[in-house]
């Protein structure tokens, strides 16, 4: 920056302070203010600093230029441009005029565009020390949220005609893809879509087909695990009121079946070998170990009801209509009957007594000698998905219930008798 030794500079007779007031002087200060000027552009070319509100002046900057702005008009939608005016005035000294010897440049806000117009569509608000701060305390929320908005949108749009084998194994970065004419998955589903998400070095896949049905895969130690089902969304459970079973389950995928299933006693023997066996196995009772399971029960497949509402459950379809196509639209009580059945049970004397008979239990239900008074059939309702047979696949949860029969020993003022009855209760 230029300077000049006012008070301080010496003639050659040794004064100081009479430094000459002349032109060159006028002009140097000019310069300097000029110079100062230029600091304007740090806040960009063209600017409002302070805007006019119809009663003080404003300040815009303009190319390095600052100009005061005329009071009104103000800034409304009809603006359109920022004019600058240019005047000059005579100065009279000493008896001279000296023509154009001042210069004043004014802007003001205009609707139509004069000899020096400038575009509003040029300029921006000058955001002050206050106003920057502010932003950069905010400046991680903003960002987040961009990221997330960012994110939201790449998530919605992004999809994948023809997906194969070898993109889906290389698809490890976290996204969430919807997949059409792809490689056939699932029972030759070619619609999907895809959802990967990563926690440090696992990776996980999971894949929603069109019918529901979820299935998921891990990538850890550099190789993808096996494809499993997710089940979590196949829940169900019971209650028992007045003797009546009712269910509730959630939201259900398109291609799943509430059955009825029965617990079956497997043998702890089995035949190794028949007639086409190897030579040495031919004939042969070989023990394993005995164990209890749940299986289809007829094939029969229960209603379904609106979800998280409990309803009383009716069967639909069996395995076998030609034999247990009297069953579809029953309840559970006589779609279980078959479980305890009537028979009768003979003493040493030859003489035959009522009993009844559990299905899959040795032991007869007698009031008399040749058993005990009470038993029940464990039976169970699960969300599953059928092939068309009496077997299924593996489902969801199960609610277990038991199928009762007991004597019941009834007494009123002048006697009393037994009588059977048959009961649900969870088990």
């Amino acid at each position: 920056m230029k300077t000049a030794a006012y008070t301080t500079a010496a003639t050659s007779a040794g004064t100081t302070g009479v430094y000459p007031l002349s032109t060159e002087a006028l002009e140097f200060i000019q310069s300097q203010i000029q110079l100062l000027q230029q600091l304007s552009l740090i806040g960009g070319s063209r600017y409002i600093l302070k805007e006019p509100d119809g009663t003080s002046t404003g300040v815009c900057v303009i190319d390095g230029e600052v100009l005061t702005m005329a009071a009104s008009p103000v800034s409304s939608s009809s603006i359109k441009y920022i004019n600058v005016t240019e005047t000059t005035e005579d100065i009279e000294a000493d008896g001279e005029t000296y023509q154009e010897a001042r210069t004043v440049r004014t802007a003001a806000y205009s609707s139509s565009a004069g000899s020096e117009a400038y575009s509003i569509s040029g300029f921006t608000s000058f955001a002050t020390n206050s106003t920057l701060y502010a932003q950069i305390n905010q400046m991680p929320a903003t960002v987040l949220t961009y990221l997330a908005d960012v994110l939201e949108e790449k998530l919605s749009v992004l999809s994948v005609s023809g997906m194969t084998t070898t993109k889906l194994k290389n698809l490890t970065t976290p996204c969430l893809v919807s997949c059409t004419d792809s490689v056939a998955l699932f029972d030759d589903y070619t619609e999907y879509s895809v959802f990967v998400t990563q926690l440090g070095d696992i990776v996980r896949q999971e894949i929603t087909l069109p019918s529901g049905r979820r299935f998921v895969r891990v990538y850890s130690n550099s190789a993808w695990g096996d494809w499993g089902e997710v089940t979590d969304n196949l829940h169900i459970e019971a209650k028992i009121a007045n003797g009546t079973v009712y269910l509730r389950h959630g939201y259900l995928p398109s291609d799943v079946e509430i059955v009825l299933l029965r617990k079956k006693k497997r043998s702890k023997y089995r035949r190794t070998g028949g007639s086409n066996a190897y030579t040495k196995n031919q004939g042969i009772r070989t023990e394993r170990l005995p164990k209890t399971q749940f299986v289809h029960f007829k094939g029969i497949v229960l209603s379904q009801g609106s979800p998280n509402e409990w309803y009383v459950p009716k069967c639909l379809s069996v395995y076998d209509s030609s034999v247990d196509g009297s069953l579809v639209g029953k309840e559970l009580p006589t779609l279980c009957k078959s479980l305890i059945q009537s028979t009768t049970w003979t003493d040493g004397g030859g003489t035959a007594y009522p009993a009844y008979k559990i299905q899959g239990v040795r032991k007869l239900i007698s009031k008399y000698g040749g058993g005990c008074g009470k038993g029940y059939a464990s039976i169970a309702i699960q969300v599953a998905r059928t092939d068309g047979t009496s077997s299924k696949e593996a489902g969801g949860e199960m609610v277990r219930l038991k199928y009762r029969i007991a004597n019941r020993v009834t007494t009123t003022s002048a006697t009393s008798y037994t009588s059977w009855y048959r009961s649900f209760s969870l088990d």
